[in-house]
């Protein structure tokens, strides 16, 4: 708890210094994160006017060093020591540390004219990285922990290369399927989705490639060695990636991604082959309210596999109140149709049902390094209960569940 009062305090004080409150006035502090300086506009063929390193369609840089800490705590009505089946934020008993974040890289720019090259290196340490280890095929940083809930990992490590509106990549790298990510600060909500945790992959390995169209279509495509591998790839798996991104109006945008392909044979098990898309509605309904819609539907099939259905859809309400403050409600519905997705015991079976979650948060933001989450959230199941029930170990169908974490980016 002294940990815990201790990061309130802290909190306090920089929303003190940013002088940012209610009423939406933002000052600029020397504790806040300032923006970094734009280079001037040039033409395709003229040198820009910001240095020599930096010329139309190719830009030259150092590479930049860049982070996050996100902690938090979150618990349940119960005080029980598990929250359940709810992803990251099971851990129920106390203060985490969720994500220590430590990005180096730049990315491939032409601004659609050119060549240029980028690279990227993730490391994450926290509660969060046993959970995007590559678990699909137990390689590369499987198995990097260093206490009962805290690891390591390495989500992303890869080159790429970029000609006029054409972007290559190639190692290992996050998804392109769903809404919600696993970087803290680019999610309005503390916890996720039953959609992004059990129905969607976090990394993939292999190569992918973007392409503009025109400012309204990009399209992805490329190959993967499955979900949540590592380099080795010792299971055969092979899927392909892509999608398209749709600018509809100057107000809403429509993704569809998708994964395709054979889980692999390695071992002597047969995973199967595997189905999963999804489809991301995003509308601006005015300048401060936005309505997102998500569909995903997955499947597993294939002689000797265990069978397999998921799908469910997400609502997601975001309100900007001002500056600082910005409100948000999701709802959810998840359907595991065969008993194969969501583990209820800590035997990791799992029941054929619905589940059903309404989350609601605020976002804080004093300033642009540090963000703060308050979250309050209510999950039941309708379904099958016979490996138990999924809250308050194995005894309760329903649960109410809440609390706050802390990132502050560097």
């Amino acid at each position: 708890m002294r940990i815990s009062k201790t990061i309130i305090a802290v909190a306090m004080l920089v929303a003190m210094v940013c002088q940012c409150g209610l009423a939406g006035a933002s000052i600029p502090a020397p504790l806040c994160c300032d923006p970094a300086p734009s280079c001037c506009e040039a033409s395709c063929g003229e040198l820009s006017c910001c240095d020599s390193m930096s010329k139309c369609g190719k830009k030259i840089a150092e590479l930049e060093l860049s982070g996050w800490i996100s902690s938090g705590i979150f618990g349940n009505a119960y005080g029980a020591a598990n929250n359940g089946p709810l992803g990251f934020n099971d851990v129920g008993d106390g203060y985490t540390l969720n994500q220590l974040w430590i990005s180096i890289g730049k990315a491939a720019d032409t601004g659609g004219c050119g060549t240029d090259w980028g690279v990227k290196f993730d490391y994450l340490f926290g509660v969060d990285a046993p959970d995007t280890q590559c678990f699909g095929d137990n390689t590369w940083d499987s198995g990097w922990n260093s206490a009962r809930d805290y690891g390591s990992a390495i989500p992303q490590l890869y080159g790429e290369f970029a000609i006029n509106d054409l972007t290559i990549k190639a190692g290992h790298f996050y998804t392109i399927i769903g809404w919600e990510v696993v970087q803290a600060p680019d999610n309005f909500f503390y916890t996720h989705a039953y959609t992004m945790y059990y129905g969607e992959p976090f990394t993939h390995t292999g190569m992918l490639a973007s392409y503009n169209l025109n400012d309204k279509v990009t399209l992805h495509g490329g190959w993967t060695d499955g979900w949540d591998n590592g380099w080795k790839n010792p299971n055969g798996a092979s899927t392909f990636l892509g999608g398209v991104a749709l600018s509809l109006t100057d107000k809403a945008s429509l993704n569809w991604s998708y994964t395709a392909g054979t889980m692999g044979d390695g071992g002597g098990v047969t995973r199967g082959n595997v189905y999963m898309n999804s489809i991301v509605f995003n509308y601006n309904m005015t300048d401060r309210f936005t309505y997102i819609l998500q569909h995903d539907l997955g499947t597993i099939s294939g002689a000797g596999a265990t069978q397999a259905q998921w799908y469910g859809i997400n609502q997601y309400l975001q309100y900007t109140l001002n500056d600082c403050w910005a409100a948000g409600m999701r709802l959810e519905w998840f359907r595991d149709d065969d008993g194969t997705r969501v583990p209820v015991n800590a035997a990791g079976d799992a029941n054929a049902g619905n589940y059903f979650e309404v989350t609601w948060g605020l976002n804080y933001s004093p300033c642009d390094c540090l963000m703060i989450r308050p979250e309050l959230r209510y999950d039941w199941f309708k379904g099958d209960t016979a490996n138990g029930d999924p809250f308050d170990n194995n005894t309760k169908t329903a649960q109410v569940s809440g609390g706050f974490d802390l990132i502050y980016k560097f």
